[in-house]
């Protein structure tokens, strides 16, 4: 007759399902892991966008409502393309002159270039940008503003993009400068 003996430990059959079990608990923790990472890339892309967004249309809006003369045509502009004249003052005077500023997209496609007295500035050489800008002028006084459609993204597949749209009126302009000022507003009885 035998007897059954009884030992403490594991069977090659349990130390088997608990390997697998692991694995799998292993494959299942660092696909969240990988899913959390990615999602926290596009989050950190998404902010990186806005800004560049936000630092390049605050430069435009400041250039813009200085501006007292655009040599650009509307075909330049519409692929964001622009030369203005704009109002300034140097640190060490406070007597106001203009100075030439032009935006153009770089050659490669990835950033932006604005140039100002002679020096150039490339903005955000890791992103696409693109700008787009449109003269609008408003009746019946015929006075003139600029549309401005700025966008950035992430190359090279555009997975993130962020734009920005805003009017600006030119309200250096001397033809607008002329026609507001003469402006008198209705009075009603």
């Amino acid at each position: 007759m035998r007897k059954k003996i009884n030992r403490p430990g594991f069977t090659l059959v349990e130390a088997v399902v608990s390997v697998a079990v692991s694995a799998l608990l292993i494959l299942v923790l660092s696909r969240m892991m990988i899913s959390a990472m990615q999602v926290s890339q596009a989050g950190s892309s998404h902010l990186t966008n806005l800004l560049a967004a936000d630092v390049m249309m605050q430069q435009l809006l400041e250039d813009l409502k200085q501006t007292c003369s655009i040599s650009s045509d509307d075909a330049d502009l519409a692929v964001g393309k622009m030369n203005i004249e704009r109002l300034t003052c140097d640190e060490s005077s406070a007597t106001p002159h203009s100075a030439a500023i032009s935006w153009k997209p770089s050659p490669d496609g990835l950033g932006f270039i604005r140039a100002a007295g002679g020096s150039e500035h490339l903005f955000y050489p890791d992103r696409k940008i693109t700008i787009e800008f449109k003269r609008v002028l408003f009746q019946p006084r015929n006075t003139a503003g600029m549309l401005v459609n700025l966008k950035v993204s992430t190359p090279p597949d555009k997975s993130e993009e962020q734009g920005f749209r805003r009017f600006v009126y030119l309200e250096s302009l001397p033809e607008n400068r002329n026609k507001t000022s003469a402006y008198q507003p209705v009075e009603c009885r």
